[in-house]
């Protein structure tokens, strides 16, 4: 089965067959997107998140349908259903907290963390670590290198993503995990080893929900946000960017690698994700004042 990736970074579902976490537990007949692309902001300083609604585009207009089967002919319908109406604050914390109950009744390894399919490590390790090295290379003449790089890993589970590429391109990472044994054993898999140049670049380990982080300003030259947007709400996916957008150094840049559904979304009702399509995330990106800086899609073979 083949998925392609967008690099922000971005993958999505084959047939039945994830590339990703969490394997879905329905069949898509679209085939999956994986892509991944960096977003930079269109404005010259991050301006404060609105309080007006805004209005649903043609875009958001498009249905979908849960991993139960359930279609609806829009995103709004499937949040009031989800999330409830605007003020509704149970609801929405009853989303969130059954969010991270799945992850927490899952095992702290890189099987754990990948669905059962760590062998996808490697393949998309390599094809992020191409992607980065081509921002650095373009942002630096130098490639960044010598440099005092500092990067924020957001969702970052075990710490796979920081331990196999970020800390080679960085000189300090930040860890953004919400799963409390997630991010244990990051912290003891990322303690530095003799004879290893990993040192000290893991700095900071916040075990916080994307919807609730607010970084330092001006601290990032890259926010890697890969395999955990999706957890997000529309709302709560705007009010993170907006928030985060103060937390970049002049030109840096948000990477973003996530799930892509062919057309409208689908739900995963039983870790309340939402894998979007690639027009659905360009409609958050554009109420979010981002655009995107560059796209790659490459393309992942894996067989059962």
């Amino acid at each position: 089965m083949e998925a392609q990736v967008l690099i922000r970074v971005v993958p999505s579902y084959a047939r039945g067959l994830p590339i990703s976490p969490p394997p879905p537990r329905f069949e898509l007949s679209a085939k999956p997107l994986f892509r991944s692309s960096p977003l930079r902001s269109t404005a010259s300083r991050p301006a404060a998140a609105s309080t007006e609604k805004p209005r649903a585009s043609a875009i958001m207009e498009a249905s979908g349908f849960d991993s139960e089967g359930r279609e609806f002919k829009n995103a709004e319908e499937m949040w009031g259903e989800e999330i409830g109406k605007e003020g509704d604050v149970h609801k929405r914390k009853e989303w969130y907290r059954q969010g991270v109950g799945y992850w927490e009744g899952v095992e702290a390894t890189a099987d754990g963390v990948l669905g059962g399919y760590a062998h996808v490590n490697d393949a998309d390790i390599k094809g992020s670590e191409a992607f980065l090295k081509m921002l650095l290379a373009e942002r630096f003449p130098d490639g960044g290198r010598g440099r005092s790089l500092v990067a924020l890993d957001c969702g970052s589970g075990i710490g796979r993503v920081t331990k196999n590429l970020l800390i080679r391109f960085f000189t300090e990472v930040d860890l953004l995990e919400p799963v409390s044994h997630f991010l244990e054993a990051a912290r003891e898999s990322l303690v530095p080893e003799s004879g290893l140049a990993i040192e000290n670049k893991t700095t900071n380990f916040f075990c916080v929900p994307l919807q609730e982080f607010t970084p330092d300003v001006g601290r990032y030259d890259v926010i890697w946000i890969q395999w955990c947007i999706g957890h997000l709400a529309d709302d709560d996916f705007v009010s993170f960017f907006m928030r985060a957008k103060a937390g970049l150094k002049p030109g840096g840049l948000f990477v973003l690698k996530e799930n892509i559904a062919r057309s409208g979304f689908v739900l995963d009702k039983e870790d309340r994700s939402i894998t979007r399509s690639d027009t659905y995330f360009k409609e958050l990106f554009h109420r979010c004042g981002l655009h995107i800086f560059k796209s790659k899609v490459s393309v992942l073979l894996i067989y059962t």
